[in-house]
């Protein structure tokens, strides 16, 4: 053992300690995942990975073979791609600002450093001596040590792969959609569903207030939802889309909505139908999304570009208080793009008390429309279970902006309410005309336009007399005789604020403007001599 331990050389220790920081991973992961792991997305693979890696280190360690680093890194580095694959949508929720996909982030981010440093420390080895020998020449008995080793973390990963996707082991019969889930509770069979025949141009004459009195009344079988986000971008309101699952078979539910969304308040209603069994009898869980109705009145059929999954077919999962789970593809922004959306399901319970903390709501003035932006809300449901709820889901009554003073608004979620209170505040303008040069085309031009200036909201807006261009900007600062502002991305400007025999009036100095689009940005040179714009009488 003595010679054995003085003939290693750095890569060999570097694979070991590779060996003890993926073996504490893989045992904290295996512990942990099926609680620190989204919604939907548990499993032992990765842990099991990094074992095989741990044991193959210890293996190489005392029986030297050629490759043998190499072999730990991609064993590692393999572990490191499961884990990142698994688990990133944790991160969605953190950037969000936002509770859906759950998990704990913190061991996530544990479970992705230990894979990390293990690859990277057999990465390193490959370019260090293994023995201070030199490099190792391999044997008949070597050759076949590292090939058993590799045989046997194929098998040890293959036969986890097998069971967590649910698979039958070789010769086994096959396993069908239908002996994969199981509903608890309302079960309907295809060949009842009164809605498989019923076209979407039907089903969208339905009245809103017929859906929602189904909901009122107790006839909600199943309860789904999923939500869009732009991965690793920083969308602070994610696109929602909720469907329930009505006990008459039908399925109505809505996307971005039910008030508020990425999409500026757009809101596009769902319809189609459901089933547990299908048209051969057997147990298969089904929600068939016949078709959109988009804001704009639209109705947009699956079989159209930019459409959803026809039928969804449901597995089981447990997650919380969550039984189910699919993914579908999704039109969003009127089918421009499709996007992948994760949906989990529940038995209908409906939600039994509601919290909302608005102690974060800003101030607003008079004519403001009302953001839920700033407001943390918190379910429970009739089953118990507790969740974070994205504000926009919720619809508000109570609140209005034509008059100043405390607004007592009422916030509503699946049946249950809370009530909290926004302060607004009169609206401080001042507007001013005269001549200005706004870009239209290629060359600034001088139009006669107004400048608005918000006190109010520290903002401030350039717009052309007849509508046709307009610029936004920034009140930085307001002294007793200027204004600080930025405009269409200048730098910022000291406007001299004077009294005439006219008015009051202000004077934007000369500046550079840009103007960005689609893949291009271009900077003009706004000229002083048309930058006086005095005020209305």
């Amino acid at each position: 053992m003595n010679k054995l331990l003085k003939n290693k050389a750095s890569g060999s220790y570097l694979c070991l300690a590779a060996a003890v920081v993926a073996l504490i991973t893989a045992i904290v992961f295996l512990a942990t995942q099926e609680t620190a792991a989204p919604l939907g997305h548990t499993g032992t693979l990765p842990g099991v990975v990094l074992l095989v890696g741990a044991a193959a280190s210890l293996i190489f360690f005392f029986v030297s073979v050629p490759f043998s680093a190499l072999i730990q890194a991609v064993i590692y580095n393999a572990a490191l791609y499961l884990v990142v694959v698994q688990l990133y949508f944790v991160f969605a929720d953190v950037i969000n600002h936002v509770t859906f996909a759950g998990g704990n982030a913190g061991l996530c981010v544990f479970y992705m450093a230990g894979a990390l440093v293990a690859a990277l420390l057999s990465v390193i080895a490959c370019f260090c001596k293994q023995t201070q020998a030199g490099n190792a020449k391999a044997d008949a008995k070597q050759f076949t040590a590292a090939g058993a080793v590799a045989v046997a973390a194929v098998a040890c990963v293959g036969v986890v792969s097998l069971q967590e996707n649910n698979q039958p082991a070789a010769g086994a019969d096959d396993v069908t959609v239908a002996e994969q889930t199981s509903t608890e509770g309302f079960n309907m069979n295809y060949a009842d569903n009164a809605f498989v025949n019923t076209s979407l141009e039907d089903m969208v004459a339905i009245p809103q207030e017929t859906w929602l009195e189904k909901e009122q009344n107790g006839e909600v079988a199943y309860f789904f939802e999923g939500q869009y986000t732009e991965g690793f971008s920083t969308i602070v309101d994610p696109a929602c889309l909720d469907m329930y699952c009505y006990t008459d078979g039908s399925m109505h539910g809505t996307f971005s909505g039910p008030t508020t969304s990425v999409g500026d308040g757009v809101v596009s209603q769902v319809y189609g139908y459901w089933y547990t069994y299908d048209e051969s009898g057997e147990k298969n869980f089904v929600v068939h999304i016949s078709g959109n109705l988009d804001a704009d009145g639209t109705v947009r059929p699956v079989n159209t570009e930019g459409g959803a999954d026809a039928d969804v077919y449901i597995f089981d999962t447990d997650h919380g208080a969550y039984s189910w789970e699919a993914s579908l593809s999704y039109g969003v922004m009127g089918g421009m793009f499709t996007r992948n959306i994760n949906i989990y399901g529940q038995t209908y319970a409906p939600v039994q008390s509601l919290t909302i903390d608005s102690s974060n709501l800003r101030t607003f003035y008079t004519g403001d429309a009302f953001d839920a932006g700033e407001l943390a809300v918190t379910a429970v449901r009739a089953n118990g279970a507790e969740e974070t709820i994205w504000n926009g889901r919720l619809t508000y009554t109570g609140y209005d902006s034509d008059t100043t003073g405390t607004k007592t608004v009422t916030g509503h979620f699946l049946g249950a309410t809370a009530t909290f209170e926004v302060n607004v505040e009169e609206l401080v303008t001042e507007n001013y005309t005269g001549s200005y040069e706004l870009v239209q085309g290629e060359q600034p031009t001088a139009t006669e336009a107004t400048l608005l200036v918000d006190y109010s909201h520290k903002v401030c807006s350039i717009t052309a007399a007849d509508g046709s261009a307009s610029i936004s900007g920034t009140l930085v600062e307001v002294k007793d005789d200027a204004l600080v502002l930025t405009l269409n991305g200048s730098e910022q400007l000291e406007v001299p604020m004077t009294e005439t025999e006219s008015g009051k009036q202000v004077t934007i100095p000369a500046h550079d403007e840009v103007v960005s689009g689609w893949g291009y940005s271009n900077t003009y040179s706004i000229g002083e001599s048309t930058l006086t714009i005095v005020s209305a009488e």
